[in-house]
């Protein structure tokens, strides 16, 4: 489209929307004022310096009370809009999460405003385009979130991208980077982006990805090693054996240890074998229980294969370090194994484990790392025996993170305090570590979890003596932040008393409850049929 526009509206709608989002156009004026104008223009000036130069030679000739002359450009008009723009309530709601961010505030603002682009693009609705580069400059490190970024920004995300060559480049390069490119800042990039190279590469290109860190791996330092196995480790596969085997060799134990982790991972791997024959070697059922034999040495096999002479991951004072090399192999050894070769299943290998009192702990504990690593029945077997504290221990924490998300939050229920119920006329005892338990795990709650947990806090702020706690106090923020959005309506019955002693207590209500009805006012803001638009927005 071509349109002719006066200068002085030219330069002033460009000052309005700045230079970023709308270049510096050449001004074409009649007489001295064009050859003024022009002159400006050839300096090597900043585009926002030659702007107010600009239009200030013009101002100045408008009150001399000569005209400045016309001019005709190319206009780049953004497409037609097909979605509504989000209320004003939604907005304000953004701008204020946006703005408690900016100052620094302690609470996790990542995920409300990630939870406001979902319920906007979910709603079929989009930023207003005054705001959208706003979004975009607060999106940029946001790779994860670029494309849902994208969706609520509507036709106004590619058109400003058009515009604007670094938002191009940080929103779409790296989709259309080609393999040279990732290649080339593996080889000489700073360590952070040549991990992210090896990450995309090991996306698109496992294969070559991996012939590439192998032709650099030995040259590389220690902690380099370690970083590049744990990208690897993320996407396994079997090819990846040979190379993993080749690094075992290296001399430094950690560089080992995350090899044979990484090894440990793939199903049917030669150090799974090895361990496995190891293990058979070690453990053995007898008299309806396991016996143990523990290793005498830890051979040049054994380091090379990961092993470590005392892995703090079973760092007790019970604990030998003969025992801390067995729990080592047994951790590496899916639980399964053992069920077949001693014809039990998950519950009597481990009422088998646990009947040999002299190596329980340490068989009990080479057993939750295995049921943390390789999954199976063994996990539910561990979570029945109310005699095994499994958040004691490092596997037992670990057993804890990787349990699927119903077998957890019936677990943490169990550790509701039940004040109703009589136990032989006796009131239970409250059981504290139900916030340590959620202050281990970080998932997103489902309704059911969040109605039994919100009613327990409810019953519990109107209490003299709550069961709370400093675990409570220092994670009621986080625990809003994962709450289901259905919290929002039982909220207000927490009793916040501004007039309680206990200053802690009530600062952590109210940060839970200001974090939870900030999640429902957004949550409503998109729900209400009175905040919608009614019709098509240009």
């Amino acid at each position: 489209m071509r349109q002719a526009k006066n200068p002085f509206h030219e330069l002033t709608e460009t000052a309005i929307l700045g230079t970023d989002r709308k270049p510096l156009s050449a001004i074409l004026a009649g007489g001295d004022l064009g050859c003024t104008i022009a002159a400006l223009g050839e300096r090597e000036l900043p585009q926002e310096r030659l702007l107010i130069d600009q239009l200030t030679a013009i101002s100045i000739a408008k009150k001399a009370g000569v005209v400045p002359g016309s001019f005709t450009c190319d206009l780049w008009v953004c497409p037609r809009e097909t979605r509504h723009k989000v209320s004003e309530r939604s907005l304000s709601l953004l701008i204020q999460v946006l703005t408690l961010e900016a100052k620094g505030s302690e609470l996790k603002h990542f995920k409300i405003i990630s939870e406001w682009l979902e319920l906007c693009d979910k709603a079929q609705q989009r930023m207003p385009e005054e705001f959208v580069p706003r979004l975009l400059d607060w999106g940029r490190s946001l790779i994860e979130m670029h494309q849902l970024i994208g969706l609520c920004c509507g036709q106004h995300f590619d058109w400003l991208l058009s515009l604007n060559e670094d938002w191009r480049l940080t929103y779409t390069g790296k989709q259309s980077v080609d393999k040279q490119d990732l290649i080339q800042t593996f080889e000489i990039g700073e360590q952070k982006d040549r991990l992210q190279a090896f990450a995309s590469m090991r996306s698109l290109w496992p294969e070559e990805a991996l012939i590439l860190l192998a032709n650099s791996f030995e040259k590389e330092s220690f902690e380099n090693k370690a970083a590049f196995l744990k990208v690897l480790s993320k996407k396994l596969q079997l090819s990846d054996e040979p190379f993993l085997e080749n690094t075992l060799k290296d001399r430094r134990k950690e560089v080992r240890a995350q090899a044979a982790t990484a090894l440990g991972a793939i199903s049917g791997s030669r150090l799974q074998k090895r361990m496995i024959a190891r293990a058979n070697q070690y453990l053995s059922f007898e008299n309806n229980k396991l016996a143990v034999n523990l290793p005498e040495e830890l051979d040049d096999s054994m380091l090379r294969d990961g092993i470590v002479e005392n892995s703090p991951f079973y760092l007790d004072s019970r604990i030998g370090i003969k025992a801390n090399w067995l729990c080592q192999i047994l951790s590496l050894v899916p639980p399964s194994h053992f069920e077949q070769k001693f014809g039990l299943n998950a519950s009597e290998l481990l009422e088998a484990a646990l009947a040999n009192r002299e190596w329980s702990l340490v068989l009990s504990l080479a057993l939750m790392a295995a049921a943390a690593r390789f999954g199976g029945e063994m996990q539910q077997a561990l979570l029945k025996r109310e005699d095994l504290n499994i958040t004691d221990s490092q596997a037992g924490l670990a057993l804890l993170k990787a349990l699927p998300q119903e077998h957890l939050e019936n677990l943490i229920l169990q550790k509701l305090p039940s004040w109703s119920q009589a136990r032989d006329s006796i009131k239970a005892a409250p059981r504290l570590d139900l916030w340590y338990y959620l202050e281990q795990v970080d998932f997103n709650w489902s309704e059911r979890f969040t109605r039994e947990i919100i009613k327990f806090i409810i019953k519990e702020s109107r209490e003299k003596v709550p069961v709370f706690g400093h675990t409570f106090y220092s994670n009621a923020s986080n625990f809003a932040l994962r709450m289901h959005i259905v919290a929002g309506e039982l909220i207000d019955q927490i009793n916040v008393d501004a007039d309680t002693a206990d200053i802690y207590r009530r600062n952590a209500l109210e940060r839970m409850t200001d974090t939870v009805k900030l999640r429902y006012d957004i949550f409503q803001s998109f729900n209400n049929i009175d905040n919608q638009q009614k019709g098509p927005t240009p």
